[in-house]
């Protein structure tokens, strides 16, 4: 198994340039084709929206695979992780405000999970169904899980007011992990992409950097979806990759949010808030060291930095989702003074 590190620097410019493993690589490093059950579906959609003129497209390096260098003591972690929440909560004072916004988490169910006996309805059907809920929230930023070619058609088709990223972008897969965001109320200035170990393979996944049209102020969004089942030390690379990231992020002070099916309940909510200034947007606190998770945590999470007001959230599994996913929709309403 090949253990794929991802560092990340800042460049001259202050802006983040992330490095990632090259996927055409990816059979001989692996043993394994460059596509799984996950990825086979009907062909049929679209890329990902060319970004906006004056949008910065993030440079990608292939680097080797090298060993994760071990994080700090964790008392200076700590004192790190407490100043920087401290900093990005005062940025409340600054102009830096954003208006309320919707975030939702949707791990949609691919549509190869539609087929034989006791299985779900088309994926197109569902995708359909997901896709006049999710805007009927009100959600202007969308993380998507397991969303195949096929689901994600249907959901361009019927939210044109939305980009997408990466789509085909990155290759076949990046389209699981798919962000949207409505460019009525969002517009894209950075997008990139950095890989994690997923089920023996290598995947991308998106980093992109709002700007919302009516302040002009800006958020991170991370979607994230890793390993499932028994593959915990996949999880656990995928983590401390992840982490890395949102640190790096977090530096410039500007909101991050991150979305993701962890394939992990309470114990990921812990890891995270502890090694990030991140807190729970969907219930759950960490707080001087003592992480408490929500009473019925779920595999699929919301994170945000703590600079962002909660207005709200939900986590249902009432109508229409059963029919939809065997997953809850997560909804989270967060704000910028």
């Amino acid at each position: 198994m090949v253990v794929v590190a991802v560092a990340a620097t800042r460049g001259s410019t202050g802006g983040l340039t992330l490095f990632q493993a090259d996927h055409r690589d990816q059979a001989a490093a692996t043993g394994a084709p460059g596509k799984d059950a996950t990825d086979r579906a009907r062909p049929g959609v679209l890329t990902a929206p060319a970004p906006k003129k004056g949008a910065v497209q993030r440079p990608m390096v292939v680097v080797e695979g090298t060993a994760l260098k071990p994080l700090p003591e964790k008392a200076l972690r700590r004192s790190k992780l407490a100043d920087l929440a401290e900093r990005l909560r005062n940025k409340k004072a600054d102009s830096t405000a954003i208006p309320a916004f919707t975030v939702a988490m949707l791990n949609i169910l691919g549509s190869q999970h539609s087929a034989g006996p006791g299985g779900f309805g088309p994926g197109t059907s569902r995708a359909s169904t997901a896709t006049q809920m999710l805007l009927s929230r009100g959600a202007s930023i969308i993380g998507f899980s397991e969303i195949q070619r096929d689901q994600l058609g249907v959901f361009t088709r019927n939210a044109p007011a939305f980009g997408v990223y990466p789509g085909d972008a990155a290759g076949s897969q990046g389209v699981p992990q798919s962000l949207a965001w409505d460019t009525n109320v969002w517009e894209l200035k950075e997008s990139s992409t950095f890989s994690i170990p997923f089920s023996h393979q290598v995947r991308p996944q998106p980093v992109v950097r709002l700007s919302n049209v009516e302040t002009g102020n800006d958020v991170w969004v991370v979607n994230i979806h890793n390993s499932p089942e028994g593959m915990q030390a996949e999880r656990n690379r995928a983590s401390a990759i992840e982490i890395d990231i949102i640190n790096n992020l977090m530096e410039d002070g500007i909101p991050v949010v991150l979305i993701g099916d962890f394939n992990e309940k309470g114990e990921v909510m812990c890891r995270f808030t502890g090694a990030t200034a991140l807190v729970s947007a969907v219930g759950g606190t960490s707080d001087g060291g003592v992480c408490r998770p929500p009473a019925r945590p779920r595999v699929d999470w919301i994170f945000a930095s703590p600079g962002l007001t909660q207005e709200s959230f939900l986590v249902t599994r009432a109508a229409p989702v059963p029919r939809i996913t065997d997953h809850a929709a997560l909804f989270s309403t967060l704000s910028h003074p």
